[in-house]
């Protein structure tokens, strides 16, 4: 249903922009237009219940099927509408020819139109059968599942076997003391954390605590569904408490209102302890509607809530305290794996020949209870041969989809996919283009997500920003697993749960809305296909006879290792593809056919070795994204000046140098008319060469958020000082002179870019820009080969934002100094080859959030005791996690005087694990000063 929802927009979309090139046709095109919209009303309904109806799911295919050939038909006559391009006599024949061919394209559309307007009008018909309700009429936006409490999947959580709960003990602990000790005013525990990683075990454990039992007066336990009503709720809760005490249900209970029910709750809790669990809750309105009819009388209650939902978690204003449940660390894992498949004869052991597959299957279960419960037990009933069990490794998708054993599993986790509104569906179906342990980057899966058309528009807002939202979104719902996250903790990647993975896999297939091809699979003829992805993991040449018309957008994802090639005709029937994801692929030069994918919006060949574009890229007049990232392309051709609706041009890459951790950037010379591609929003990196004409053209692009040059001269300082006064809506500066002695002015900035987040010049400076000390919102500032004179730790130290602060090369002088204040939000200082730094002064209140400390290739350092690192946490204020030293000759001061070597590499020293937990070394000579730390027992690696 997803599926038709993206073409019924974009349909919307293709009438009111091509309206002028249909004609006549126009109206008949509307009236089909205006035939799917009204079907689609009536989509959210159908969607709840295919779920379960056959007949329904049925309807919604051929809904789909219709809405997908409309799109076809009026794509392939907006391209054969698209005019020649050239000039001269040829030109004017082709002009003829051209104009024959649009009169043969309207005639042939007429007909087509006529025949959709027929399949159109018979699904329609076919939908009175089933009485849907339309999206108006639906109390919520889930109504797409209504669980009665005999086949609701979650109550199996409650009647758990002992062998199936494993490391439950100290969670339960700390929710217990969270219950039953601090105030006695009405406090919330919240348990967050995605479906089936064991939230309602736990809770029931801690529920049914003989501590918990004898703690509070009384106790309730209601399982929310996804379409509650506050009745309900209500009800459920005072049956509870009145049967735990054998007290009579009142008369008449069913048929009470809202306010009657409120006060019967009010009355029985008068003074007494309770405890209330909301099992399940999927949005701040369950508490909301039921807040008034549990009071605060100061007696020390509780209310418990498990919830897939973070933000749920954060809104409740009475909330103490939140539990974030993760799933369970292999060692434990594996004990719950062997208890629940290995019962019986082998008493919880695994058979020494099935241990390496066992493995392998309890991997693919990523530590969730649920799915090693299920999985166990599918495997509890077969045959113990190796085999056997590779046939269930290797066919896990099937088993989910058709095993009566896994039915559970899929239900509960399909659960959280059926409560996401329309937009997110969109952008969750999307994973499942990324193969199995993939870590998505995040701006990369943004940017898919907007040329995919998934990003709705908010005022004020671009749709990158809209875009975070929704990924933030995902992470809140525990639906998406952040791996790793920046130091302005935004995620860095993420990655899918794989038994979540195998599901929205399952779902994108059936909603025909992405093909996945393994190097085993192989496409039928008659598919019709809008999105693929490739899989490539070994040696193969990638099918080339299969024609892929209707292919909207690919993905070529290869292995480390595998050596697959294209056939020669492998993108030439890609006609309407609108996004090419071709990372790391092996191409060494530019499929010429590409230029014929005249719709494309989004093209990556970043990590290709291809070393030029042609001229001919200019065809390419919808791209938006380009990204030549890690490509050996030294310059782009006049050509890329016709994608007038470019938006993002990236062509930069790294060297590292051989004895840092940091790396030198080079980039890509442009067209000097670069001024003329007034969309651009990211572009970078550029080699200027000193071309001053081009600095100047950087002022027209006054949509620019990212910009990166290098190589500027001396001479450039005022042309570019002029151009970033126009970039009011810059975030993001990278500056590189065209060595590391070139002098580079920028005090003539009279008007800086109030906006800057992130700031990186590589150049000399000699003195600090007087304007990077009102940038209020700078978050990371990296300066290199500055040679400045001034203590830049002191002159920078009042930037109110500043989370990432480095310094490479970047001071000439003896001493850095941070007085008291100073960096209130500092994360991360990085100090590199600052050769005349003898000492640094950080007084005791500075850089109170300080993490990390990189510091690297000095020649000598005098650190003084009461100055050194008192404020990272040696008094206890602050939890530094990481300090990295890089080649130091020699630090002064040590306890006594004198000198020491440093301790060898795996020594540890004391023990202390309070804050700092590591502490890595490389080509250390003798380290003084560092006795406050290595004393507290950090590890050296």
């Amino acid at each position: 249903m997803i599926a038709v929802k993206v073409v019924l927009e974009k349909l919307g979309s293709l009438l009111a922009e091509e309206a002028q090139f249909l004609g006549g046709v126009g109206n008949g095109v509307a009236e089909l237009r205006d035939d799917l919209e009204s079907m689609r009303s009536f989509l959210q309904d159908a969607e709840a219940r295919s779920e379960s109806d056959k007949g329904v799911q049925t309807w919604v295919k051929q809904v789909r099927d219709v809405s997908y050939d409309t799109e076809d038909i009026l794509e392939e006559f907006l391209l054969r509408l698209s005019p020649p391009q050239g000039s001269g006599f040829f030109h004017s024949l082709r002009k003829v020819y051209h104009h024959l061919q649009q009169l043969r394209a309207r005639h042939r559309l007429v007909v087509q139109v006529e025949d959709l307007k027929m399949k159109v009008k018979a699904v329609s018909e076919r939908r009175n059968t089933f009485s849907f309700k339309r999206e108006e009429e639906a109390t919520t936006s889930t109504t797409t599942l209504q669980l009665q409490p005999r086949n609701d999947p979650r109550l199996a959580s409650l009647f758990l076997d002992e062998a199936d709960v494993v490391g439950i003990e100290n969670p339960k602990s700390v929710l217990i003391s969270w219950l039953v000790s601090g105030k006695q005013n009405l406090t919330a525990v919240s348990v967050v954390g995605m479906g089936g990683v064991g939230k309602t075990t736990l809770v029931k454990k801690v529920y049914d605590s003989q501590v918990v039992k004898k703690y509070f007066n009384c106790h309730a336990w209601i399982t929310v569904s996804q379409s509650f009503t506050t009745a309900e709720l209500l009800r459920a809760a005072l049956k509870d408490f009145l049967e735990e005490t054998q007290e009579p249900i009142p008369e008449g209970l069913d048929t009470m209102g809202e306010i009657q029910l409120i006060n019967k709750l009010r009355d029985y809790l008068q003074q007494k302890r309770y405890v209330v669990v909301f099992d399940d809750v999927w949005s701040i309105n369950a508490w909301e509607s039921v807040k008034f009819a549990l009071p605060d009388y100061c007696c020390g209650s509780r209310i418990i809530f498990t919830t897939r939902i973070g933000d749920v978690a954060a809104a409740i204003e009475t909330a103490g305290h939140v539990y974030h449940l993760h799933p369970l660390p292999e060692e434990e894992a594996w004990t719950l794996f062997c208890n629940k498949t290995f019962r019986g004869e082998n008493r919880g052991v695994c058979p020494k020949e099935l241990e390496e597959m066992s493995y392998s299957i309890l991997k693919k279960c990523g530590g969730l209870p649920l799915a090693i419960v299920a999985i166990g037990s599918l495997l509890s009933k077969k045959h113990k041969h190796l085999l056997e069990w590779k046939k269930v490794h290797d066919s896990l998708s099937a088993e989910v989809k058709s095993n009566s054993s896994l039915e559970n599993l899929k239900r509960i986790l399909m659960l959280s996919y059926i409560d996401l509104p329309y937009h997110l569906k969109c952008c969750f179906l999307y994973l499942s283009v990324f193969p199995e342990d993939y870590l998505i980057k995040r701006m990369k899966l943004i940017r898919l997500w907007v040329v995919e058309r998934f990003v709705e528009e908010k005022p004020g807002l671009t749709a990158e920003e809209v875009a975070e939202d929704y990924l933030n979104e995902l992470v809140s719902r525990s639906m998406i697993q952040v791996v790793q996250k920046d130091y302005f903790n935004r995620v860095r990647t993420c990655r899918l749960h794989d038994v979540m993975r195998e599901i929205i896999q399952l779902k994108s297939r059936d909603e025909s809305f992405v093909m996945i091809l393994l190097n085993d699979r192989r496409m039928s003829q008659d598919e019709k296909i809008r999105r693929m992805s490739i899989h490539a993991s070994c040696e193969e040449e990638l099918p080339s006879t299969i024609r892929l018309t209707s292919l909207r957008s690919l993905w070529v994802f290869v292995s480390k290792g595998s050596s697959i090639s294209f056939g020669k005709t492998f993108f030439k029937d890609f006609k309407l593809l609108g996004v090419l994801e071709l990372e790391r692929a092996p191409l060494y030069e530019f499929p010429s056919e590409l230029t014929k994918t005249i719709h494309l919006r989004y093209l990556s060949l970043r990590m290709t070795m291809i070393r030029e574009l042609p001229e001919s890229i200019g065809k390419l007049k919808k791209l938006e994204i380009l990204d030549l990232k890690h490509c050996p392309i030294s310059s782009l051709p006049n050509g890329i000046l016709k994608l007038e609706h470019l938006c993002q041009l990236r062509g930069y890459g790294y060297r590292s140098e051989s004895s840092t951790m940091f790396a030198s950037t080079y980039g890509m010379s442009v067209p000097t008319k670069i001024g003329g591609l007034t969309n651009l929003q990211k572009l970078g990196s550029v080699e200027v060469n000193g071309n001053g004409d081009m600095v100047r053209e950087f002022g027209k692009l006054t949509q620019l958020r990212r910009l990166g040059i290098l190589k500027l001269t001396q001479e450039d300082g005022v042309n570019l000082c002029s151009s970033l006064e126009k970039l009011k809506h810059l975030t993001s500066l990278y500056l590189v002179s065209i060595s590391t002695i070139e002098p580079l002015h920028l005090d003539s900035l009279s008007s800086c870019p109030q906006f800057l987040q992130c700031l990186y010049l590589k150049s000399s400076l000699l003195t600090l820009p007087k304007w990077i000390i009102s940038l209020k919102y700078l978050a990371k500032l990296v300066l290199q080969y500055s040679n400045l004179d001034d203590d830049p730790l002191k002159s920078l130290q009042g930037l109110p934002n500043l989370v990432v602060l480095e310094l490479r090369e970047a001071y000439a002088g003896e001493e850095l100094c941070c007085n008291v204040g100073g960096y209130p939000r500092l994360k991360k200082l990085g100090l590199k080859q600052l050769r005349q730094l003898k000492s640094i002064r950080v007084e005791q209140g500075a850089m109170p959030g300080l993490r990390a400390l990189h510091i690297a290739s000095f020649q000598s350092m005098n650190f003084v005791n009461e100055l050194l690192l008192p404020s990272f946490d040696l008094s206890g204020t602050v939890a530094i996690k990481s300090i990295t030293f890089l080649p130091i000759t020699s630090i002064g001061w040590w306890p006594g005087g004198g000198s020491c070597s440093f301790p060898s590499r795996g020594t540890r020293v004391d023990s202390w694990e309070r804050h700092l937990r590591s502490l890595p070394v490389s080509n250390a000579f003798t380290l003084l000063g560092l006795w406050p730390l290595l004393r507290r027992g950090v590890a050296l690696h």
